[in-house]
């Protein structure tokens, strides 16, 4: 893969991440609320979020995931992302996760992006299944797969965090459905 695919819906652009994000990736990668239900130390330093940029470039660049930035259409402005990985192309399987800063929640913001990302991951990339794995007790992350039409196989835990994660799953059969 060269270069990520831009999306857009009628709020938003997603597009890959630019050096110039910097700021705007530290500031979600260091936010409390954004970090709660993630199991990752937080960003405090210019030098750590472009790092993370830099190694999102090179997953990217080598066809290990997809990655886009959230931004509003009249706005360069990065307010969140959001992303395949964990990537199983034999199985035609992806894991998609995303976050948003907090100014955004209770928008649709994440919703909106959710469904352009699921058409490209079904329609462009062929893939057969996409899951997600909120974190137990983040009730936002789980109302919204569900409205997106994903469905609740089980749970488990990780053994190196012990934290507890939600199995959700969505067939390209039940997004083609739910789509027509």
């Amino acid at each position: 893969m060269s270069e990520l695919p831009l999306l857009t819906t009628d709020r938003l652009r997603l597009r890959g991440l630019l050096d110039s994000d910097a700021a705007q990736i530290l500031a979600i990668r260091s936010n409390a609320e954004v970090n709660k239900y993630l199991d990752r130390p937080n960003d405090t330093t210019i030098d750590q979020a472009l790092s993370f940029i830099n190694k999102i470039k090179a997953i990217v660049s080598g066809g290990e995931g997809f990655y886009w930035g959230i931004t509003l259409k009249d706005k360069e402005e990065l307010i969140g992302s959001i992303c395949y990985w964990n990537l199983e192309p034999t199985n035609k399987k992806a894991e998609i996760g995303y976050e948003l800063h907090p100014d955004y929640h209770g928008q649709s913001i994440m919703q909106e992006a959710i469904s352009a990302v699921l058409a490209f991951g079904f329609n462009d990339q062929y893939f057969e299944l996409i899951t997600a794995c909120p974190k137990q007790g983040n009730e936002s992350s789980v109302r919204l797969l569900k409205k997106t039409g994903f469905s609740l196989t089980g749970d488990f835990t990780d053994e190196k965090t012990k934290s507890k994660y939600f199995d959700f799953r969505l067939t390209k059969a039940d997004y083609l459905t739910r789509s027509s």
